[in-house]
């Protein structure tokens, strides 16, 4: 078996002969090693070490234009050949001597993913940034929530993966939020391919950034965003439902008020039409929101696109008409027409839910 062990690097001369050192020296459980470096248009002396370190069990490759860690380690992965793949980072914060606790679970069989902790007790930690851990701790805790995974450290660098796992898997961000979409995305497969993914504790030697730390606030802030994107559990589902439902409502009523405010008209012809037009936007925008973000639904041909969104009409029309016949319905019973109006409406949510969860988006699938 042999393990690809993939080292972005941007900038980082003052570590990086010496990280590539200890990792070939680590042990590796027996698994013959791939190092594999890329360099993500380093603007210091990273290339040029980089080709001098250059060999059979070392290969490099190098991005024309800064990208990220997340493009750097896309490149990593469409290189690697190895059976389990790891991620190393090229500064000195992880220490490659805990490989054999990396792989230990992996090789045993006993799971296919491996999540690195740094709070989960090992090794000795350097003490940093408080408000680091903060804002770590809490999008673990939103990731968890999501991903419905049980994590401590959803930000770590170190993740272990067997070749099964990275199967089919696209890396689709650049930066920082590779973190939590390649956990999203294995929480996915999890769910669905029965992965099994296990958490070790580790050391970390954290750096300051005088000595180099890159990722900052606006990393964390996407890393919310990507968090709510890539996650398709049945709650992270409900949550863009229901955040993207008001967008959708929001884009009828700015159509439908432009186009009566701007071309001047009142007629109740025009408002009719105004009012068509407005809920046809608004279906649109919602197929858009919905099968892009909150099932993040993959299509095989422009016509299986079409066909979902033909679907899609069909559900919003019969969850009109359900509303239609509920309220005449309750309306002969006595209930009042405020009530009966808002149970309509959650009616039609949970249905329309429902509906595009399995006549939608399920069919649409590759």
């Amino acid at each position: 078996m042999k393990l690809s062990i993939i080292i972005p690097v941007y900038n980082e001369e003052k570590t990086l002969q010496k990280i590539v050192q200890i990792v070939k020296k680590a042990n590796s459980l027996g698994l013959e090693k791939e190092l594999i470096l890329i360099d993500d248009c380093s603007s210091d002396k990273s290339r040029q070490i980089m080709k001098k370190l250059e060999s059979k069990d070392c290969k490099i490759f190098f991005h024309k234009k800064n990208a990220g860690k997340g493009a750097a380690l896309r490149t990593g992965f469409e290189k690697a050949t190895g059976d389990i793949v790891l991620i190393q980072d090229a500064d000195l914060e992880y220490d490659p001597n805990e490989y054999k606790i990396l792989l230990q679970p992996i090789i045993d069989g006993q799971a296919d993913v491996v999540f690195g902790s740094r709070f989960l007790g090992g090794g000795s930690h350097r003490i940093l940034y408080y408000w680091h851990s903060v804002a770590n701790s809490f999008l673990t805790t939103l990731s968890n929530m999501f991903s419905d995974l049980v994590l401590t450290d959803m930000e770590t660098c170190y993740k272990v993966f067997s070749k099964k796992a990275l199967e089919k898997l696209e890396i689709e961000e650049n930066r920082f939020g590779f973190e939590p979409e390649i956990t999203a995305k294995i929480a996915e497969k999890a769910r669905n391919q029965n992965l099994i993914i296990f958490e070790v504790g580790i050391s970390y030697y954290g750096r300051s950034y005088g000595e180099g730390k890159k990722i900052g606030p606006r990393d964390a802030w996407h890393a919310i965003w990507c968090i709510l994107k890539y996650n398709t559990s049945v709650l992270a589902r409900i949550v863009k439902y229901g955040i993207f439902g008001i967008l959708v409502a929001l884009s009828q009523y700015i159509v439908i008020i432009g186009l009566v405010e701007l071309s001047h008209l009142s007629g109740p012809l025009w408002l009719n039409i105004a009012n068509i037009l407005s809920i046809e936007v608004s279906i649109i925008v919602g197929f858009f929101l919905h099968s892009q973000f909150t099932w993040r639904q993959k299509y095989a041909s422009l016509s299986k696109k079409m066909q979902s969104l033909l679907n899609f009409h069909l559900v919003t029309g019969i969850s009109v008409v359900i509303r239609v016949v509920l309220f005449y319905a309750l309306l002969t019973i006595g209930v009042n027409y405020k009530l009966n109006t808002l149970l309509g409406i959650a009616a039609a949510i949970i249905f329309n839910f429902l509906a595009y969860n399995k006549l939608v988006f399920n069919s649409g699938k590759k």
